[in-house]
């Protein structure tokens, strides 16, 4: 649905007001909890807060976060390969959302898709840079020295501009009571809303929490992949891959998608496939097609994970 003025987003959230005596409705003082400030949880928070001005209702919108997205390594990470679509970039510009020069590492103007019998490039038909490589968080470890600021938290602080409070706090249980959603924190602090929102991502343990209230909540289908970052120079990164993301297809035995991805002076290897191990990571980096296109200074890894990702939430 898009939303052209102030009047339509009225006509379109007046539900959210009282009209009808059901306890369900948000009034004027209710508070709403979202579990995660990732992009997810901040963009729900900020469009919330900005649909409730709209129609003058007075919320309170926490978000619980135990993390800070501005430290380097596992500290601040989000387990994320880290490229912001055209189309979002071009919904943020619309709702006059414009990702920062601090948090967009490199400007991508094209696809390059490597297989074993050749390369093809795919160019951005406008020949702008509308792709962003970034961090969710600030970075791999020993990347303290660099300029840039991360992409969560660049979202939290536009959801805490209109409004909402970032709580850093663990939450280790919720509970229903009195026909309403209970937080309970690692210190045993339990605080009361009328609507919790779960945007924790499908690497948190908070999911399981939710396994005995009264709603039907189905988890999303995952599969696991593997990341990792090594570190070079601007002007060696750029000199090998460009401003492009080269994506490989590849005869790799039980992998199904690879891709290297330009950060700055970093570069990020996402690989998707079945029973990742090492034997399919080294067989991946030592390919010759992947090695043509790998920075020749580049240090041994500096960081790396295996999280899930999300394969669509039903």
């Amino acid at each position: 649905m898009r939303l052209s003025s102030q009047s339509s987003v009225a006509d379109s959230f007046s539900s959210l007001v009282v009209d009808d005596g059901t306890d369900l409705a948000l009034t004027d003082g209710s508070r709403v909890a979202v579990v995660g400030g990732g992009p997810a949880g901040s963009f729900f928070s900020y469009f919330l807060l900005k649909m409730a001005e709209a129609i003058d209702l007075d919320i309170e919108v926490d978000i619980y976060e135990p993390r800070s997205f501005g430290h380097c390594g596992p500290a601040g990470c989000n387990h994320c390969g880290g490229i912001v679509s055209e189309s979002l970039v071009q919904f943020l510009a619309a709702e006059g959302i414009n990702l920062p020069p601090e948090v967009v590492r490199r400007g991508i103007e094209s696809y390059v898709v490597h297989m074993d019998v050749g390369s093809v490039a795919i160019q951005s038909p406008s020949g702008e840079q509308r792709i962003a490589s970034l961090y969710r968080g600030n970075g791999p470890r020993d990347g303290g020295d660099s300029p840039w600021d991360s992409f969560d938290g660049y979202l939290q602080g536009i959801a805490t501009e209109r409004g909402a409070q970032i709580v850093r706090r663990l939450i280790t249980d919720v509970q229903w009571r009195e026909q309403r959603p209970w937080l309970i924190g690692a210190d045993g602090e339990a605080e009361r809303y009328d609507l919790v929102t779960v945007a924790s991502g499908v690497n948190s343990n908070f999911l399981k929490l939710l396994g005995d209230l009264p709603a039907a909540i189905e988890p999303p289908k995952t599969t696991r992949t593997y990341i990792c970052e090594f570190r070079s120079t601007p002007e060696e990164v750029l000199r090998v891959l460009g401003n492009s993301m080269h994506v490989f297809l590849l005869t790799i035995p039980r992998l199904e998608f690879a891709a290297i991805i330009p950060k700055g002076e970093f570069v990020t290897v996402v690989m998707l496939g079945e029973e990742l191990d090492q034997e399919m990571v080294h067989a991946f980096l030592q390919d010759p097609v992947v090695e043509a296109c790998f920075p020749t200074d580049a240090t041994p890894c500096v960081c790396s994970c295996s999280p899930l990702i999300n394969m669509g939430a039903t």
